[in-house]
């Protein structure tokens, strides 16, 4: 544990001393707050999540048990896995419900291999003191919520010179470190260009597309999860019943979005055909196959 806190840079050390401070002075602040940790917590906790949790867990360690096999992984990879798991991964995985279309999961393609994620490397390799650093993160921290708030009020004309005010002072500075970090590279290049960079550059976009899979097979799970519940609900129909609409409804949705939308559909506003067909089985197929554009 100690070798992996001496690999934090000023900045990752920074991030997690205000953080930490952040939470004890809301805890200490408000008598209620850390009842809401607490419940916060256990929702994050509870059986409906753990089931996920487990299964990324064997499906990383599975894959870092590989790239250390093959002599590609070392230790110094693990806090970056960490910080992309804790960032990308876990945004990935509570937003997987806004995933609805294949151009979704195709934006967070193009997003995990744009070019912005060198830009971010840069700023990112390159740190202040961590005097500087603890001064730094609170202040952009502060400019950058300031501007969010200004930006909502988007119909009073002083909020709106205000937002972009801000954004401009967001900008000069971002443009400032940004150069202070490419000088840096030209000064020692040597430090930059190395192996062990490489690894920690490439690992968030190659990570996140391993995990896309994964994230998609949990949209689908989502999905026929809400659609079951939803049948489940009948009493009006037999179990024997509501197992054959279940298998027709696998097998003709597959792993296609637009299909399982309009099984749902189907569940919610065919009540009468779902206990009355004789077919179940070809109104299904009808009705979710023929009847959704591709």
């Amino acid at each position: 544990m100690i070798e992996f806190f001496k690999l934090l840079s000023n900045r990752e050390i920074s991030i997690l001393i205000w953080t930490v401070l952040f939470f004890v002075g809301l805890i200490v602040s408000s008598k209620g707050s850390f009842e809401n940790i607490l419940n916060v917590i256990k929702i994050l906790f509870s059986k409906h999540f753990i089931p996920f949790y487990i299964v990324f867990g064997l499906y990383f360690t599975i894959i870092i048990i590989a790239l250390n096999r093959i002599t590609i992984w070392e230790f110094s990879l693990y806090k970056d896995f960490a910080y992309w798991f804790l960032t990308t991964g876990i945004l990935l995985f509570f937003s997987a419900n806004s995933l609805e279309t294949y151009r979704d999961f195709t934006n967070v393609i193009l997003t995990a291999i744009s070019i912005t994620i060198i830009l971010e490397f840069i700023i990112g390799f390159y740190n202040f003191s961590l005097v500087w650093e603890l001064i730094l993160i609170p202040f952009v921290t502060f400019i950058a919520l300031l501007s969010l708030v200004a930006e909502m009020k988007k119909d009073d004309r002083n909020s709106k010179l205000v937002a972009k005010f801000l954004k401009n002072l967001l900008s000069i500075i971002g443009f400032g470190i940004l150069a202070c970090s490419i000088y840096n590279i030209i000064v020692s290049y040597n430090d930059f260009f190395t192996l062990s960079n490489l690894k920690s550059f490439l690992l968030p976009p190659i990570f996140t597309l391993i995990f896309l899979p994964l994230i998609y097979f949990t949209v689908l799970y989502m999905k026929y999860e809400r659609v079951f519940v939803s049948l489940n609900r009948y009493k009006f129909l037999s179990n024997t019943r509501k197992r054959k609409i279940k298998y027709a409804i696998i097998k003709y949705a597959n792993i296609k979005f637009k299909r399982i939308e309009k099984s749902n559909k189907v569940i919610l506003f065919n009540k009468r055909e779902l206990q009355n067909e004789t077919n179940i089985k070809s109104y299904i197929r009808n009705n979710i196959k023929l009847k959704t554009k591709e």
